[in-house]
């Protein structure tokens, strides 16, 4: 073996040494990255979902059910008004029948005394309700927004469910880090089968 093909077999194995350790760190540091990665971009669409269910509680508080869908909760952000109700605890004297004396009640007294923007009260003047409508760092993909009614105990109590899935928030990343991520789960907060305005991250 001359001196040439020596050189050329060091290089090659140089070469292949540096191929396999380049994969082995990949395979090491990959799952690391995409865990970063997750928890960076989770955090910004908590928080957007977060906004959202502020929005849904306003609009319940308003309207005694919550926005239909994304567009009705971006209108009601963009004009909608909510009352500034001022609260006093009271008391006053009622006739017993069944004591047959007078007895005190406590009450509360509620007052309207004026009405705020709904934008300027939860998030400030310079917000942009639209801002709402898009899953941070996704393709332009909206939110997917619905709310209903249902039965709990013979009670009908309002719902709605706000979601954001892995395939948006990952979009561009997907091939990358497929193996690491359920592609199917999607962050959320309320339920459209239980009254609850929790995330499903907690």
């Amino acid at each position: 073996m001359n001196r040439t093909t020596s050189l050329l077999i060091k290089i090659g194995l140089f070469l292949v040494i540096l191929f396999l350790g380049y994969r082995l760190y990949a395979i090491i540091q990959d799952p690391i990255d995409f865990e970063r990665l997750k928890e960076k971009r989770y955090d910004v669409v908590k928080m957007r979902l977060e906004q959202i269910r502020d929005v849904q509680k306003a609009h319940r508080t308003e309207y005694l059910s919550f926005a239909e869908n994304i567009d009705a909760l971006i209108a009601f952000v963009d004009t909608g008004k909510t009352a500034i109700i001022e609260r006093k605890d009271s008391s006053f004297m009622y006739y017993d029948k069944v004591y047959q004396q007078e007895m005190n009640k406590d009450t509360i007294i509620t007052k309207i005394l004026g009405y705020e923007s709904v934008k300027d009260k939860l998030f400030g003047t310079d917000f942009d309700p639209e801002s709402l409508r898009y899953i941070p760092f996704s393709d332009s993909e909206p939110f997917h927004v619905e709310a209903g009614k249902i039965d709990v105990n013979e009670v009908v109590v309002p719902v709605f469910v706000a979601k954001a899935p892995n395939k948006a928030i990952f979009h561009d990343v997907l091939e990358q880090y497929s193996q690491y991520m359920d592609e199917d789960y999607a962050l959320q907060v309320g339920d459209m089968n239980e009254p609850t305005l929790s995330g499903n991250w907690k």
